[in-house]
């Protein structure tokens, strides 16, 4: 990677391999929960391609489940049923027809999961042997360690289910390796208490992890950039350090699979204002639910997940640190608003800059920054649009809907 020059602007294309991308604003993975039944429907090319006609030079499709038990929700896709594919490539026909790139996030959810159908109930696999409290409304309260059986076979599932996003039509894959996932419970020396190959040190931790990226990489070839997505820190005492992660962005880019790091923070399962700060979403969660017990249930959990203070790209002071000790491309994610902050993260010499809610809230606020109409968001980060990833409507951005309700 070529240090970035202060003059650089972001809305200059550039090269990730041998893709050439349009700017370097690329719109987060956000679960967007347009999948009832598994199957994702129309609203989902509507969903993603209003962000490529906004401008973003890369769009990420979230969480496409490798296998059916890698599923956190019923509503969530999963890349090894046929029925998903006629609809995605009408999302990545959708997003190319703007001239940005189509990414996909690939993911399991190891034992975050509230999936009715799951397999292995009352057990959801992880890295260790524990309580879960976060399945426990859908009848999974216990993890139990992922066997090495069950390890290879699921490599063999993220190598599949990229073969077929790329047969999709996607130009891009990302594996999430964060925010508590499967991968992250095995790099987490939190949830890792294993004895065996998969768990002690750093570069044992990270075996399972690295295995399904070289097995990615051989399914899709040399030519499609694969994304990482890395925590800087678990968020809470005993998880993935910072200090973890350096060292996991070294190992990263010594096995060259990965062409780009998003390095982002946080742990679902137990800190997960640590990813968005700002207002707690567990009010507006508790306030759509429609199951009386899980309503309890939340209004219980509430003092666990108290309101984090928001600033502006919380996430820069540590993912610095990332950036000076490795060369290869690093993107950064986390309360990316003004025009400013892009500024000040080109300044920095990161390659790439990921919007989540910012574009929830204003799909088109790249062209709008680039155009020079204006130079801040209307974002607030109420964390109101984290809460619809239970709603039957999918994510929207509630502030939105009530101005047009207003208007109407």
């Amino acid at each position: 990677m070529s240090k970035v020059n202060t003059e650089k602007s972001v809305f200059e294309s550039w090269k990730l391999g041998n893709l050439t991308l349009k700017n370097r604003i690329i719109k987060a993975a956000t679960f967007e929960g347009l999948a009832q039944g598994g199957v994702p429907d129309e609203r989902l090319v509507q969903f993603h391609e209003k962000f490529a006609a906004g401008g973003a030079g890369v769009v990420t499709v979230a969480y496409g489940a490798v296998n059916e038990d890698a599923r956190t929700f019923d509503h969530q896709m999963c890349m090894q049923d046929d029925r998903v594919m006629g609809v995605l490539k009408k999302v990545t026909s959708a997003i190319h027809k703007h001239g940005a790139a189509a990414s996909l996030q690939l993911a399991h959810c190891g034992m975050q999961t509230r999936y009715s159908k799951l397999s292995s109930k009352p057990f959801s696999f992880s890295a260790s042997w524990g309580l879960n409290p976060y399945g426990l409304l859908a009848g999974i309260p216990f993890m139990r360690p992922m066997p090495e059986k069950v390890i290879e076979q699921t490599c063999d599932d993220y190598a599949i289910s990229a073969k077929r996003a790329v047969e999709a039509g996607f130009d891009m894959l990302e594996l999430h390796m964060g925010h508590g996932y499967l991968f992250s419970q095995f790099m987490s020396p939190a949830y890792n208490k294993r004895r065996d190959k998969f768990g002690g040190n750093l570069e044992n931790r990270m075996r399972f992890p690295r295995l399904a990226l070289r097995r990615v990489r051989e399914a899709v070839g040399p030519d499609v950039p694969i994304v990482v997505k890395l925590n800087l820190q678990d968020g809470f005492e005993g998880g993935s350090t910072l200090d973890d992660c350096i060292e996991a962005s070294k190992i990263i880019e010594q096995d060259g699979d990965a062409s780009l790091l998003v390095v982002t923070g946080g742990f679902s399962a137990k800190s997960p204002m640590y990813l968005f700060r700002g207002p707690s979403a567990i009010k507006p969660l508790i306030a759509i639910q429609k199951n009386l017990i899980a309503k309890l249930v939340y209004t219980l959990a509430a003092k666990k997940f108290p309101d984090m203070p928001f600033k502006e790209m919380f996430f820069l002071d540590d993912a610095k640190k990332v950036r000076e000790a490795v060369k290869m491309p690093i993107a950064l994610v986390g309360g990316i608003k003004s025009l400013a902050n892009f500024k000040t993260v080109m300044h920095e010499d990161f390659d790439g800059i990921v919007l989540g809610r910012t574009l929830i809230h204003e799909p088109d606020l790249p062209k709008i920054y680039e155009t020079g109409e204006q130079s801040t968001s209307g974002c607030i980060s109420c964390n109101r649009c984290v809460a619809h990833i239970d709603s039957d409507d999918g994510v929207i951005c509630p502030i939105n809907v009530e101005m047009a309700s207003e208007a109407a």
